[in-house]
């Protein structure tokens, strides 16, 4: 994938990538639409309460599907969806190009300089019932290209990766990200820093 930028992937029809699934069914990673509400809504409310606080601690209601949709800007962040075939939302990605300040000051303290090495941060979500099944490696992976893609350098954990939650620990180490160290967000719960180099 050549040099682009989110407007380029947000309207440009390559910049979508099907892949066949464990059961075979072929699923379609696109970026989010404007009249996606309804579908994002439906991912984001079926989540359990432990899906929920897993994922976090990023708002996951309906009033957030409805609101990303409505300002889509594909100069701030790219949003990604998984679609199944009978178009219902698999998976979630945003892309965040530029980090924000809490982030640039906690990375600060493991000597890392992100305003000068370009970096993303990104956060999944997989659907209720669906997790464990690939997609969100599908969606990390799509991820990293696009990454690569836009000059990127380095991912981050958007909000980082709760201790507690051993399998998503597993999942980021399998995928290359590297334990930086950890923070406390919101009080009481206990996080890991992660980076991916490009």
């Amino acid at each position: 994938m050549n040099r682009l930028s989110f407007a380029d992937i947000t309207y440009h029809p390559g910049a979508e990538r099907w892949f066949t699934d464990e059961q075979g069914q072929a699923c379609l990673i696109r970026p989010l639409r404007p009249h996606d509400g309804p579908a994002l809504a439906q991912l984001l409310t079926g989540l359990s309460d432990l899906s929920r606080r897993q994922f976090g601690p990023h708002p996951l209601d309906g009033a957030t599907a409805h609101a990303l949709c409505a300002n889509l800007d594909p100069h701030q962040s790219l949003h990604l969806v998984m679609v199944a075939p009978d178009g219902h939302f698999l998976a979630y990605l945003v892309l965040r190009m530029t980090l924000a300040d809490y982030e640039l000051e906690r990375f600060l303290r493991y000597s890392l300089d992100l305003d000068e090495v370009p970096a993303a941060s990104l956060a999944p979500v997989v659907a209720e019932g669906h997790q464990s099944r690939g997609y969100g490696k599908q969606m990390l992976r799509y991820g990293v290209d696009l990454c690569r893609a836009l000059g990127r350098q380095a991912i981050i954990l958007m909000g980082g990766v709760q201790m507690q939650n051993q399998r998503a620990v597993r999942f980021y180490l399998g995928a290359g990200f590297r334990r930086l160290g950890g923070f406390e967000y919101p009080a009481g719960q206990r996080n890991d820093d992660m980076i991916r180099w490009l």
